[in-house]
């Protein structure tokens, strides 16, 4: 029997300059916000923690801060509970700011709102495809199925010593962006990475019961109000719901990360495009979000609305009603089905 091999790590010549020049920005810097997109889900979050933590075991000053701090969902996350939440807890003095897992500048919300853009440097690291590169350091690669597989790329040309710290928030924003191994976007790459880490003493079975085994009472019984809700079109392939200020109100539970409501709606045999509907607290603001079958890109959906994201995974958001959102949203899925399949 011919023994078997690991295949070694391919990254690509443009990501490996990338990797070069943000570790010799960093250098040339000390002080350093770290934020992502508002309500930080899994992978925005760790990104921000595990590269909070490579700041500092290079001697750095770092702050992370991001819309609405640290969700209930992750606060298990090493670092988490030093996270801000708005910018009455940003400070002075930033001489750069590193984003992680934002399409755009405006994706930080609040955040991005209250800094003075035009005094400080920002560098830009995503792999979403659709990113606006409004960085004024740009390192966006689809190709990594999450974004802290690019901080992991730091950690290692960085000559620092990995901890358990920096493994566990990378490890959990692979876990969450690949939906736990199953989505198209995991790679040889992604089980490569997810073994090194195991080897700094990341527990999976901790982390996947700290993500997927603590829910309460309240949480489900807010899914299965939601499972209630779903709804989908006559022939089956397109499934929504709809999580209105009157459901939020109703069951008297906020909904954190919503992913798992999607996902829900996706695994329904034959549906090919599931669509969440979100009403923020923002009047006449709804978040959209898409997940897609192969063939079906998300992003042409999303980017109507000036959002973006993955080919099987987008958001945007609409203005307007809940209401109005689920008619136009639903109808426009329909009809790009329609298309797709012919």
């Amino acid at each position: 029997m011919a023994k078997s091999t690991v295949p070694p790590h391919r990254l690509s010549p443009a990501s490996k300059a990338m990797v070069r020049k943000v570790l010799a920005f960093i250098r040339k810097h000390d002080n350093f916000l770290v934020s992502g997109h508002v309500r930080s889900d899994g992978d925005a979050l760790g990104s921000q923690l595990a590269f909070h933590f490579l700041l500092k075991k290079l001697g750095k000053k770092s702050h992370v801060v991001c819309d609405h701090g640290a969700l209930p969902d992750y606060r298990f996350l090493p670092g988490s509970d030093t996270v801000g939440a708005g910018p009455e807890d940003l400070k002075k003095g930033y001489s750069a700011v590193f984003t992680f897992d934002s399409g755009s500048w405006e994706r930080l919300e609040r955040i991005s709102a209250a800094l003075p853009r035009k005094e400080l440097t920002v560098v830009n690291v995503d792999h979403h495809a659709s990113n606006e590169r409004f960085g004024d350091v740009n390192w966006v690669d689809p190709t990594f199925s999450a974004c802290g597989e690019m901080v992991w790329e730091l950690v290692k040309a960085a000559g620092v010593k990995p901890d358990k710290n920096i493994a566990t928030c990378v490890y959990t924003t692979i876990v969450t962006d690949t939906g736990r191994f199953s989505f198209s976007n995991t790679t040889t790459e992604t089980h490569l990475n997810a073994a090194e880490l195991l080897q700094h003493g990341v527990r999976p079975g901790e982390i996947h019961a700290a993500l997927f085994r603590q829910k309460t009472k309240e949480q489900l019984a807010f899914l299965a109000e939601v499972l209630r809700r779903i709804r989908l079109t006559d022939d089956g392939k397109v499934g929504w719901i709809v999580i209105s200020k009157e459901l939020v109100e109703k069951t008297g539970f906020p909904p954190g990360d919503t992913q798992e409501y999607i996902d829900q709606v996706k695994s329904i045999k034959g549906v090919r495009v599931a669509i969440l509907l979100k009403e923020t607290d923002e009047p006449g603001k709804v978040k959209v979000s898409w997940r897609t079958d192969a063939g079906i890109d998300g992003i042409v959906l999303a980017s109507k609305y000036g959002g973006g994201g993955h080919p099987r995974a987008s958001g945007a958001t609409f203005r307007g009603t809940i209401e109005e959102a689920e008619k136009v949203i639903v109808d426009e899925t329909v009809a790009f089905v329609a298309g797709a399949s012919t």
